[in-house]
């Protein structure tokens, strides 16, 4: 492993972890409990900057260009882009459900069908990236690309999030984990 995939699998452990959450919160709005608007507005804007715009940021403008220039992966690329659009669809499902959310409406129930889609879609999705796109990436790319790379990480993450937002990020997977997670 280099800094470049330890860096994706990284970021898939908190989207993973996000990913429970939003399980237990799917359950809570099934069953009609209330759920904070301010938990789901976090929830909505790590899956949209976080996930999407930093994490498949990284992905699309960076490692799958470099390994799609081999014929073989071609097909892998883009079908985890295509998982990547249909990941976006799952989230603005969310996000346009979320923004009219009251306890009771119906737009619960779109927001618990919506992020049991997208959890599906990403677990699998992520356990594709993990056990079969990054150890591809460890074998074909060289030490002198990955540094690059890496680089461009940082810059990426910064451009698009900010200074400190990853913190904050992990800050409210930590605060969502113990209002959920019990």
């Amino acid at each position: 492993m280099n800094n470049v995939t330890n860096d994706l699998i990284e970021e898939h452990r908190g989207i993973a972890l996000m990913l429970n959450i939003m399980g237990k919160v799917a359950e809570r709005l099934r069953r009609g409990e209330r759920v904070e608007k301010e938990h789901l507005n976090k929830i909505v804007e790590f899956l949209m900057n976080f996930a999407d715009k930093c994490h498949h940021g990284k992905e699309e403008g960076i490692l799958f260009p470099e390994l799609f220039k081999n014929a073989s992966n071609q097909k892998m690329i883009n079908d985890l882009l295509g998982e990547h659009q249909a990941g976006r669809d799952y989230i603005r499902g969310i996000a346009d459900s979320a923004a009219r959310y009251e306890p009771g409406n119906p737009d619960a129930v779109h927001i618990a069908v919506n992020a049991e889609g997208y959890a599906r879609l990403l677990i699998e999705h992520i356990k594709k990236e993990n056990t079969i796109l990054f150890p591809i990436a460890d074998q074909e790319l060289s030490e002198q690309t990955l540094k690059e790379m890496e680089g461009r990480f940082k810059k990426l993450e910064l451009e698009v999030i900010g200074a400190g937002k990853h913190e904050e990020y992990h800050g409210w997977l930590k605060e969502l984990r113990s209002a959920y997670q019990k």
